[in-house]
């Protein structure tokens, strides 16, 4: 236990690590793209371009199937891990054909019909919308050799790979904003190679590392795939209402808006995907170990990580959204020097969603290692579905853009709030001990830094050097709050001790 706890801070410090490398460096190249191809230009990549969130979306959730049934294999006593390798393999390129099926008709047709942009950008749409689905694809059957190594909990090589690459966009970025010819297309090209070329590097190490895993072997038979599948889909229909509530909430401002607003709007979801990146990297760090032990049938030792996995990813998000929020309009200045009209109320919600997001930290690690997802899966797709509709009446009685990320906080709650019934209900989970450990502490700090942020934004803060104070007292109280309100004793001695270990105190 020692070491598998020894094992989980390691790689969480390697997340970490990797996650302030690709925060800051991804920070200067949003803002370098936006000063290469414009408000307008930058908008539609993220219309268009948005089909890539949706597919990465579809991806993500079948790498959460794939992790969970090979971890599962991995846990038994006489799992066969190649058996369960290839029966997801095929899988994604099923899912990878299909996609570009769907892509080349479907979308093709929306773009023709629907879709809001400039006069003259017809082409550079479907340019992108083209190498957003090879792109998209390739990242679907990419997707079972990369699992390799979080089954495996190996995170020091994807990190450092993350940020190669997080630095060579920067690179290519740079190079764009001195690009005389299509920058638009330019861009897209440039995102794709990378693309490519980590697919070929995931395939090349895999077969180096695990042969035996990964080694081709047909599985024939219909009941070899049907618990994968049947898992897999309530796992993509959730995706599915992910991305609808994603994509879709784009596309409803760019209909009711136009491009302009659907850059604020992409704006915020920068944000809150690197914040949200930050908070689900602790929680990763530790789903191979909460699957493992479940497949192991060692519940009791999944359930205390998960708990504590969920106060933990609370206090993470407390520590970075509170001085975020309060000083929200003058980072997105020093960021982006003229941020989009409307993006600090967006990015301001937005920041309340993603906090609240890790209130299920832990969770959805217990959820998808037991199996029986399907009411879990069914509920949160309604209630992100849910804000679609809501969105579009709004629009049409005039309401403001950000109107639609209202009913995304409104929905979320809700949704927890059966989560947590359903917890109860079918895997008979100890709700009551769950809250105790995960929300007392943690819901008294969000009470105080709500009194702390409205009492700071009644002030009047002249000149960047008063916000720059600001956000350092800002950052020095939410970390103040969190280590002496929510970490433990034990876990406030191991981290003094590991800062004068790594500080040289």
């Amino acid at each position: 236990m020692q070491e598998n706890n020894k094992r989980i801070a390691k790689n969480t410090i390697i997340v970490y690590v990797k996650l302030f490398v690709t925060m800051v460096v991804g920070l200067f190249t949003s803002r370098y793209v936006l000063l290469a191809l414009g408000v307008s230009d930058y908008g539609l990549y993220n219309v268009v371009g948005s089909v890539i969130g949706l597919y990465s979306f579809i991806a993500s959730s079948l790498s959460s199937t794939t992790i969970r049934f090979i971890n599962y294999e991995k846990g038994k006593v006489h799992g066969n891990m190649n058996r369960m390798f290839n029966i997801c393999n095929v899988l994604h390129i099923c899912m990878a054909v299909l996609i570009l099926l769907v892509s080349e008709s479907f979308g093709i047709w929306y773009i023709d019909n629907y879709l809001n942009v400039a006069p003259g950008k017809m082409g550079d749409a479907m340019f992108v919308f083209q190498i957003s689905i090879i792109v998209s694809c390739l990242g679907i059957i990419n997707v079972p050799y990369s699992s390799l190594y979080n089954v495996h909990e190996k995170f020091l090589f994807p990190a450092l790979l993350d940020i190669f690459y997080t630095l060579l966009r920067l690179g290519l970025v740079i190079v764009l904003i001195y690009y005389k010819g299509n920058a638009l297309r330019f861009y897209a090209v440039m995102m794709s190679l990378t693309t490519l070329s980590n697919f070929i590097i995931y395939h090349y190490l895999a077969y180096r590392n695990w042969h035996e895993i990964v080694r081709w072997r047909f599985v024939p038979g219909w009941k070899n795939y049907k618990e994968v599948v049947s898992y897999s889909n309530y796992n993509i229909f959730e995706t599915m209402a992910m991305t609808a509530r994603g994509t879709g909430s784009n596309l409803l401002i760019n209909m009711f808006f136009g491009t302009v607003v659907n850059a604020a709007y992409a704006v915020a979801n920068t944000v809150s995907v690197y914040v949200t990146t930050f908070m689900a990297s602790f929680d990763g760090a530790a789903g191979p170990q909460i699957t493992q032990n479940i497949g192991a049938h060692h519940e009791e030792r999944s359930v205390f990580i998960a708990n504590n996995i969920c106060r933990i990813c609370i206090a993470l998000a407390e520590v970075v959204v509170l001085p975020i929020f309060v000083e929200m309009d003058f980072i997105l200045k020093i960021w982006l020097k003229t941020p989009p009209e409307g993006s600090t109320v967006f990015c301001q919600i937005m920041l309340f969603i993603t906090w609240f997001a890790s209130t299920s930290g832990g969770l959805g690690q217990i959820i998808t290692g037991s199996g029986e997802i399907k009411w879990f899966k069914l509920v949160k797709s309604f209630f992100f579905l849910l804000c679609l509709p809501l969105g579009y009446f709004s629009f049409k009685f005039g309401a403001p853009a950000y109107t639609i990320l209202l009913f995304f906080a409104l929905t979320d709650i809700m949704h927890r709030i059966v989560q947590l019934f359903l917890m109860k209900k079918i895997l008979h989970y100890d709700i009551i001990k769950f809250m105790k450990e995960a929300y007392l502490s943690t819901g008294i700090v969000f009470v105080v830094m709500v009194l702390y942020a409205f009492l700071y934004l009644r002030f009047t803060l002249n000149g960047a050097y008063q916000h720059i104070l600001g956000l350092i007292v800002s950052t020095v109280f939410s970390c103040v709050l969190v280590f002496f309100a929510v970490l433990r004793s034990n876990e406030r001695h191991l981290l003094i001790k590991f800062l004068s270990t790594k500080l040289h105190f």
